[in-house]
């Protein structure tokens, strides 16, 4: 596979393991902190289906990115790899999660990503 396909294959991955994670979240009401709900909220996220789909692709995803990193400079890939991940975590977020995006966070991103690419470039 080319460079761009992998990298697509682990962005994808990532972006829906972060959706998946959350939506196990959500699911069994999350993870409050208190010592004395720990384990009984860390037994429900072991057991919830997305919760497990979640990790499997992030450990894709890892594997897909080692790959990446065998045959590319960090400094191109990384770049590209957040930038992607970052748009496609926002948009799946607004799109499967019903989460809300305001105009200043959408500027927020938009400095973000400019960033990012003069960060690539130099």
């Amino acid at each position: 596979m080319s460079f761009l396909q992998l990298l697509i294959a682990s962005v994808l991955s990532n972006v829906t393991a972060n959706v998946l994670l959350k939506k196990g979240v959500i699911a069994f009401g999350g993870i409050s902190g208190d010592k004395t709900k720990l384990l009984a909220e860390i037994s429900k996220a072991v057991f919830n289906p997305f919760i497990l789909i979640g990790l499997s692709l992030y450990g894709f995803s890892f594997l897909i990115w080692l790959r990446v990193l065998s045959f590319n400079d960090l400094t191109k890939a990384y770049p590209i790899f957040v930038s992607a991940v970052f748009i496609l975590t926002t948009i799946a977020s607004v799109r499967f999660l019903h989460e809300s995006v305001s105009v200043t966070r959408i500027i927020g991103i938009v400095i973000v990503l400019v960033g990012i690419i003069i960060v690539a470039r130099s």
